[in-house]
């Protein structure tokens, strides 16, 4: 069974490689352009699960 989760794993290392790789080409961008846009991207979604992380839970929103 470990054998297969490494396979899966270094498929989906892969498949981020070449994700990186055909947005850095549709960009046309260097890698480091590229690496920096994708770390304030991280940094965005880290910012908005943390402001909804501590309500998660408190409130139902209903629409009528």
């Amino acid at each position: 069974m470990e054998i297969i989760d490494s396979y899966q794993q270094d498929i989906a290392s892969i498949k981020q490689a070449l994700g990186v790789s055909s947005l850095r080409q549709a960009m046309h961008q260097d890698a480091a352009t590229v690496d920096k846009l994708l770390e304030g991207m991280e940094e965005g979604s880290e910012a908005v699960r943390s402001a909804v992380g501590s309500h998660l839970g408190n409130y139902v929103d209903v629409l009528v």
